[in-house]
C-alpha cells in the first residue's frame, strides 16, 4: 500500500470516528480558505503532485501531494482541495495551461493563495490539507481570462492542465502534476 493510500485510509478512519467530521490538524500559520462545497462528493478530476522533473535541475524532494477536482454549484463551479505531505517552506500554488511535457505554461487560476496575491512563506515542514476553495470563470487569469469556466474544463479534458507548486528552495516549483480525470 502506497504511502498516501495508507494516510488517506487513516483520515478516513479518523473521520468516521469522529461522527462523521473531518478533523484536520495543520500548523498555526496555515492559510484558510471556506471549505469547498461538495467536497465529499465524487471527485472529477485530480492531480497527483510529485518532483518537477522537466526543469534545468530536476527536484529531489520528499514531498508530495493531490489536488482533487469536485464539480459543483451546477458545473458553475469547480471545488478544489489541495493536500500535501512533508512539503517546506511553501508559498503558491497554480493550475497552468500546458502539456505533461511544457516546462512552463500560461498561468491560469490562482490556488493559493486563491486571490492572487503572493503572501509570506508557509514555514517549515507541512503535511495536511493547503488549500480549499471553488474555482468560476472571474477566477480565470492569462490565456483564460475572461472566459467560462466550461473553457478550463475542456482544457483540462483534452490534457493541457497542469498544477504546481512553489517552495523557498524550488522557486520555480517543486511538486507538479497534470489534472486527469481519475481511473475508476
Amino acid at each position: 500500500m502506497s504511502f498516501y493510500r495508507f494516510l488517506s485510509l487513516v483520515a478516513f478512519l479518523a473521520a468516521l470516528l469522529a461522527g462523521g467530521g473531518l478533523v484536520a490538524l495543520a500548523g498555526k500559520d496555515r492559510p484558510t480558505a471556506p471549505a469547498a462545497a461538495g467536497s465529499a462528493a465524487q471527485v472529477d478530476f485530480v492531480a497527483e503532485l510529485v518532483a518537477d522533473t522537466l526543469g534545468v535541475r530536476p527536484v529531489e524532494t520528499e514531498a508530495r501531494g493531490r489536488v482533487e477536482f469536485t464539480l459543483v454549484e451546477g458545473g458553475g463551479g469547480l471545488a478544489y482541495r489541495i493536500e500535501v505531505s512533508d512539503l517546506e517552506d511553501a508559498f503558491m500554488s497554480h493550475l497552468h495551461l500546458g502539456t505533461a511535457e511544457d516546462r512552463y505554461g500560461s498561468l491560469v487560476v490562482w490556488l493559493w493563495p486563491d486571490d492572487g496575491r503572493r503572501r509570506e512563506v508557509l514555514e517549515g515542514r507541512f503535511s495536511g490539507i493547503l488549500q480549499e476553495g471553488v474555482i468560476r470563470a472571474e477566477n480565470l487569469t492569462g490565456a483564460l481570462a475572461h472566459k467560462e469556466l466550461t473553457d478550463l474544463l475542456t482544457a483540462i479534458r483534452a490534457g493541457r492542465i497542469f498544477a504546481d507548486i512553489h517552495t523557498r528552495r524550488n522557486v520555480p516549483g517543486e511538486l507538479r502534476g497534470q489534472v486527469l480525470i481519475p481511473s475508476p
